[in-house]
């Protein structure tokens, strides 16, 4: 049998209720700073005039170069942007205020800056 008395173990799931709700509405805040159109800096390495990066507040993205549009998913852990793609890959790249640095396979790092929210 149970010593401690039933009011007090019934008194500790609201709090926990409470502080799992605080929880995730935090991450949905950064997730939402986070959300928006990025643009390239400079030319992409195949020449491509215009590279956007497109982060939606649910989690979709896409990728939008030379009239190709790749979708993705996307989430943060720590300053870190997780890229899942539709072949099972992970791009990771790094949070930096408004701006996203990548590095994809065989090519150089790619910065983006926002230029709009979602």
């Amino acid at each position: 049998m149970s010593t401690i008395p039933r009011f007090i173990l019934l008194s500790w799931r609201p709090a926990l209720l409470c502080a799992l709700i605080l929880f995730l509405l935090a991450g949905c805040g950064v997730k939402n700073r986070v959300a928006g159109t990025y643009q390239a800096e400079g030319k992409d390495p195949s020449g491509q005039v215009e590279t956007i990066l497109e982060l939606q507040p649910n989690g979709d993205g896409a990728w939008k170069t030379g009239g190709e549009e790749i979708p993705f998913s996307w989430y943060l852990k720590g300053s870190e942007l997780r890229i899942n793609t539709k072949g099972g890959g992970v791009i990771v790249g790094q949070l930096q205020g408004d701006a996203i640095s990548l590095t994809l396979p065989g090519r150089p790092r790619m910065t983006f800056r926002k230029i709009r929210q979602p």
